[in-house]
């Protein structure tokens, strides 16, 4: 949703002019960018690309921060390659959005299981000494050269 920048007036979406007189197409045009972004990710996810479809979905939200089924759909994503704490915060933006979406039970759901399959980390082994290099040519440490 825009308004026009030429009198300020609001809900000139999907106008050519607006009633002042001003051209408001470069407004629709640059309103359609998410949304073919966000077509891209469907795209780049039915070809098994996440890693391309998280950067056009990301893209998508930053454009448009009000676009729930893209946040839904960048959450269903960090789900997919193992990041569930970036998955959640995506599906709170959501929630926030549009609460009353019928998938987000369904998708905090799932996440829940993903959590609980994934083993827990065992605890960090002491941390090994680190193997000295030679150095090819040049002395350890300081000596004098006898002449």
């Amino acid at each position: 949703m825009y308004s026009c920048p030429a009198c300020g007036k609001e809900g000139v979406a999907g106008r050519a002019t607006c009633s002042c007189g001003a051209d408001l197409t470069l407004l629709e045009c640059l309103d359609a960018v998410p949304d073919a972004w966000f077509n891209r990710a469907v795209e780049a996810l039915s070809a098994g690309r996440r890693g391309a479809a998280l950067e056009w979905l990301a893209a998508c939200c930053a454009a448009r921060p009000t676009d729930a089924a893209a946040q839904r759909a960048l959450a269903k994503v960090w789900a997919q390659l193992g990041h569930p704490a970036e998955a959640r915060a995506a599906l709170d933006r959501a929630a926030e959005i549009e609460p009353d979406a019928p998938e987000l039970a369904e998708l905090r759901q799932a996440l829940e299981e993903v959590g609980a399959k994934r083993p827990r980390k065992p605890a960090p082994a002491k941390p090994r000494r680190a193997k000295r290099r030679k150095t090819a040519g040049r002395p350890r440490g300081k000596k004098r050269r006898k002449r």
